[in-house]
């Protein structure tokens, strides 16, 4: 690559790129057609990255930050230190196709166009990733065309677009004269791109995606965490959406807009990105209104309202969102152990015992019998009759007087079996008391536990709320006294 006469510089920042930086390199260094110099900006990594490039890729221009300054902040020392006429911006986890370089360049025959962007495939190369960009106000969410879309020839014509990605961004230089360089508040990455396509389209310039130039994304291979690039994306887009919305539409459209759009935010990953993201608007909305805008205090108060009213009402949800899964679960933890309780059934007391009633049988007198041969008979007549004379009124009495106590004895006997099965029924009843008294304090016991696991619940829920509230309220300090130190110095 002879120096004396470079057209492009492709400017590469990189942070803990060991994984990617050789496929990229190797890809981009294999670019003909185009004089190019090629810049990686090592971006304090903890890795080895730097000195891989160093080590082996000495046609490269290395150089290495002392500070982490975010994907805006290595794009920007990159584009102070690049002489070409045309400036590529590229993610470290790419791979370019053949006749990239050369496709983006030739897009700048045309003197409107000062931005250009690339068609951009998912890993598979086959699936489309990014084809230019489209961006929806008064929010400011931005999509891409042919996003998950097969590479089927639907995305194959250039045509002006709102945004290009920051994965593969070619401007003129003349553009970067007019509007500068990237803004460094959006840390540590999105919307950078956007916020600088936007301001090249206020300067007159176009911005372009063009399918000839073609390169493979693997996506966020700095950054692997879904909630930290969650709210990164967000509070660029606030960033983004002060700094491009005028103060009067962002209170009347964009406030209740966002109102309605937050229950579909926070269904992605919880509130706390989001309300993290609020917080660092609240910090920065009065210098960047007083820079964008020149908003007088009033409106910037007013609008601090806003994403202050926003960010209590994200942080609410989540919170509701806790109590309305603790009562949920308790309330199947209870129908379940009700109805195992309802499935047990009551004592029955048993089999009833009956006690069969004895009833004395009636007393009768007795009757004489002989055994003597021939004159049996009479021998029994004449027992009978001494009986009769010396015996029987006596017994008579005597039996009249048993038969009665015995009547009156079974009349006892029927009344004690009756005393014993009242007893019985009300032992029954008792032993059916007692179940339904066990009942009641196992779903007294029952209650209690929910109770005691709800409050466990909602203690833990809290504690974790506060924690959140307290590092929300560091961040937001920290972030008062960076952003109000900026404005001071004029920055």
């Amino acid at each position: 690559m002879p120096t004396r006469q470079v057209e492009a510089s492709v400017i590469i920042p990189a942070w803990n790129g060991r994984e990617f930086l050789p496929g990229c390199l190797d890809a981009v260094l294999a670019q003909e057609g185009i004089q190019f110099e090629v810049l990686v900006v090592d971006d304090h990594s903890p890795d080895d990255s730097a000195d891989l490039v160093s080590r082996h890729y000495p046609q490269v221009r290395l150089l290495r930050n002392e500070h982490n300054l975010g994907f805006a902040g290595a794009c920007n020392v990159g584009l102070r230190a690049a002489r070409g006429a045309i400036l590529v911006l590229l993610n470290q986890d790419t791979a370019v196709r053949p006749g990239w370089l050369a496709a983006l360049v030739r897009m700048f025959d045309a003197e409107r166009v000062g931005v250009v962007g690339c068609k951009i495939l998912y890993p598979d190369g086959q699936t489309v990733q990014h084809a230019g960009g489209w961006i929806e106000w008064p929010l400011g969410l931005t999509y891409h065309y042919g996003h998950h879309e097969p590479d089927d020839g639907r995305w194959d014509e250039p045509r002006p677009v709102d945004f290009v990605t920051g994965a593969s961004m070619a401007l003129r230089r003349s553009v970067l004269d007019t509007v500068g360089l990237l803004d460094e508040g959006f840390w540590p990455g999105y919307f950078e791109d956007t916020d600088f396509c936007v301001r090249a389209d206020q300067a007159g310039y176009e911005v372009w995606y063009t399918p000839e130039a073609v390169l493979v994304h693997q996506e966020s291979g700095a950054q692997r965490d879904p909630r930290e690039r969650w709210e990164a994306h967000h509070r660029g887009r606030l960033r983004f959406v002060l700094k491009h919305l005028p103060p009067e539409r962002f209170l009347a459209q964009f406030g209740p807009a966002e109102e309605r759009h937050q229950p579909s935010l926070i269904a992605e990953l919880g509130s706390r990105p989001l309300c993290r993201a609020y917080l660092e608007a609240i910090a920065q909305s009065p210098a960047v209104l007083r820079r964008s805008w020149q908003a007088d205090e009033p409106t910037i108060r007013e609008i601090v309202r806003l994403l202050q009213r926003l960010h209590s009402r994200a942080w609410n949800a989540e919170w509701q969102g806790v109590k309305e899964r603790v009562t949920a679960e308790m309330e199947a933890f209870v129908s379940q152990v009700t109805a195992e309780l309802e499935a047990e059934s009551p004592p029955t007391g048993g089999d009833s015992v009956h006690t069969e009633v004895f009833e004395p049988p009636a007393l009768t007198e007795y009757e004489f019998h002989s055994e003597t041969p021939v004159i049996g008979p009479l021998v029994a007549r004449l027992r009978d009759a001494w009986y009769g004379v010396a015996a029987r009124w006596a017994i008579r009495h005597l039996l009249r007087q048993q038969n009665e106590i015995n009547q009156r004895q079974a009349m006892l006997n029927r009344q004690q079996e009756e005393v014993n099965r009242r007893q019985q029924e009300v032992n029954r009843q008792q032993e059916e008391v007692n179940w339904q008294q066990e009942m009641v304090n196992r779903r007294q016991a029952m209650a209690i536990r929910k109770q005691e696991a709800m409050l466990e619940r909602y203690l833990t829920a809290m504690e974790n709320k506060l924690l959140d509230l307290a590092d929300e309220n560091a961040l937001l300090a920290a972030k008062i006294a960076e952003w109000s130190g900026e404005d001071r110095s004029g920055h």
